[in-house]
């Protein structure tokens, strides 16, 4: 046996120099004590602990921290061989470094963006073998096939332009190169290449090579960066910022895609154009089912065989023995000692809710009533301990805080809140005058619909906290007791707005039928009026039909005799047609007086 930390061993001075401590401790406390007794009655009035129920939980629990220094230390029982068999693809990255693949005619560059859909394909093939060639005039292997990604993509992140050895770029060469990396991994099986270019091959001698990949069983992938208008090839020792051929003029550069086409398709393999709209995970997955599954075991590592298990479980049960030794065993006490030995062997039980939970549920009971804000902010964290425990009940105490503060603003609807309290308080006592016991509020208030429908609302809300913490505490009585009394109180309230609401139309109606009955009131009085106005002029009439005219006097006639005439000229200025007579039958005269 080994250990592969082994200066951790150098702590076991410690339970050395802890057992010499409980020794000496022991030796000096002596029997003084039994001076304070009397010698005659030192059996009846003291009890003698046996030494063996002190001293063996003390052995036990040095004992149980050496063991657990010695599982910290790690020991170990010599080294396994481990490996395992795996099952992939081979493929091959081929990423042109090119001068040309500086031009930005897409964003950030025609490199950048060959880098990330690398990335791209590396992650939707996470099984498979792969390796990474780049290239220009000539091509380098940089990762050969590997199953380790982390470091392939570390590779790829490092890669840029100084790395081209020589300019141009030559799709012959990264064939070769391919073809003589996969022959030493999977000769006989089927392996692709995916290359990612502009596809201007500088050489031209790609066709011929393809023909010999072909053979060989190498499916070349063609991924094309770029556009069809292409844009000039940045150099910062050029004028202007742009390069320039022999000639002194820009040089644009264009995706060729028909070369990558063609080279594809020399292979057997397929073409695609990088864009936004390419998904070149689901074109990748698709273009390499065509592609064998290679089975290989993969490199053995040896890996130790651990003791840390053994030397803990002793520990755990040294400390366990210590606690059961030390234990009186009366009645009183014996279930607390089955609790603490279960919570000391029972996993699930170790999982007790942390400080910081403990500290903020203590300061939201402490603020409950209070300052329910703060109070509920408190809970809150205290929810998010990973007890289950600990949730409940910081989910029982935020329901009781809504509930309380929901309860309370009922209570002053009705006029029971503290301020009805204070008022009741000061209507009552007889050193107050009569102003003060008048203004004390006479009876509950009447809440409205509206207000009693919002109590209502806030209600259904403080229950959730109270069912969420059932979720996670099934049969907690205290929560289940609190949703029946609330679900009850929501009930009544519910009955009550009915009530309200009936009342409301009654009332409603009762004052449409008073405006009604007034209204007819108003008709009949009218009515009698009239006929009281009627009977009277009924009576009337005949005392005027038995009345004999008055004789007119002789200046009396005189005035109606000129009323006559006056008359008469005035309808003929105005062309009546109607001739008159006056009523005494004096001759009119004529016009032209």
């Amino acid at each position: 046996m080994s250990f592969l930390y082994p200066h951790i061993l150098w702590f076991l001075f410690l339970p050395a120099l802890l057992a010499g401590l409980v020794a000496l401790a022991r030796r000096r406390t002596g029997n003084g004590w039994l001076k304070l007794v009397s010698a005659e009655h030192t059996d009846e009035l003291v009890t003698r602990r046996p030494a063996w129920r002190s001293i063996i939980p003390a052995a036990l629990c040095i004992l149980a921290l050496a063991c657990t220094i010695a599982a910290l230390a790690r020991p170990i029982n010599g080294f396994r061989e481990a490996g395992g068999l795996s099952t992939g693809r081979n493929l091959l990255i081929a990423l042109d470094i090119s001068r040309s693949m500086e031009t930005q005619d897409v964003k950030p560059s025609r490199l950048e963006e060959a880098r990330a859909a690398a990335y791209e394909l590396i992650d939707s093939l996470p099984s498979d073998k792969i390796g990474l060639i780049v290239f220009s005039g000539d091509a380098d292997l940089v990762v050969p096939l590997t199953y380790d990604h982390t470091a392939l993509r570390d590779a790829l992140e490092q890669v840029n332009r100084n790395w081209a050895g020589t300019g141009g770029t030559n799709f012959g060469l990264v064939l070769k190169r391919a073809m003589q990396d996969l022959k030493r991994s999977a000769p006989d099986g089927t392996n692709a290449l995916v290359l990612l270019s502009d596809g201007e091959d500088t050489v031209g001698s790609s066709l011929d090579i393809a023909e010999e990949a072909r053979k060989d069983k190498l499916l070349v992938i063609t991924v094309g960066v770029g556009t069809a208008a292409g844009g000039p090839i940045p150099d910062p020792k050029g004028q202007n910022g742009l390069w320039q051929d022999a000639d002194g003029k820009h040089v644009i550069s264009k995706l060729d895609a028909d070369a990558l086409r063609k080279f594809s398709e020399a292979t057997g393999g397929d073409f695609a154009v990088l864009d936004s709209n390419t998904d070149l995970a689901a074109f990748t997955k698709n273009a390499v089912r065509k592609i064998d599954k290679h089975e290989e075991n993969v490199s053995t590592n040896k890996v130790p065989n651990d003791l840390f298990a053994w030397f803990a479980w002793v520990a755990l049960a040294l400390l366990a023995a210590a606690i059961v030794i030390a234990t009186e065993w009366r009645l009183p006490r014996r279930g607390a000692a089955a609790v603490a030995l279960l919570l000391i062997l029972t996993p699930a039980a170790q999982a007790a809710p942390s400080g910081q939970s403990v500290v903020q549920y203590t300061m939201g009971l402490m603020q409950e009533g209070r300052d329910n804000a703060n109070a509920k902010e408190a809970f809150s964290e205290a929810l998010l301990d990973s007890d289950p425990q600990m949730q409940a009940a910081a989910f029982y105490q935020i329901g009781n805080v809504g509930a309380n503060a929901t309860i309370d603003k009922l209570r002053k609807l009705y006029g029971g809140g503290e301020e009805a309290q204070q008022a009741e308080q000061t209507s009552t006592d007889p050193d107050e005058d009569d102003t003060a016991s008048a203004a004390a509020p006479q009876g509950p208030k009447q809440p409205s619909i509206e207000e009693l429908e919002k109590i209502v609302e806030e209600l259904k809300k403080d229950l959730q906290p109270y069912e969420n913490a059932l979720k996670i505490q099934p049969g907690m009585k205290p929560a289940e007791s609190n949703i029946a009394k609330i679900k009850q109180l929501i009930k009544d309230l519910e009955e009550e707005i009915e009530r309200l609401k009936q009342q409301q139309q009654q009332q409603q109606q009762q004052q449409n039928q008073d405006q009604q009955n007034q209204q007819d009131q108003q008709n009949q009085d009218q009515q009698q009026q009239q006929d009281k106005q009627e009977q009277k002029d009924q009576q009337a009439k005949p005392e005027r039909e038995g009345e004999q005219p008055k004789p007119m006097t002789e200046e009396e006639k005189a005035q109606q005799s000129a009323a006559d005439i006056l008359r008469m000229h005035l309808d003929e200025e105005k062309g009546s047609p109607i001739p008159h007579a006056p009523a005494n039958t004096v001759r009119p005269p004529r016009k032209d007086y």
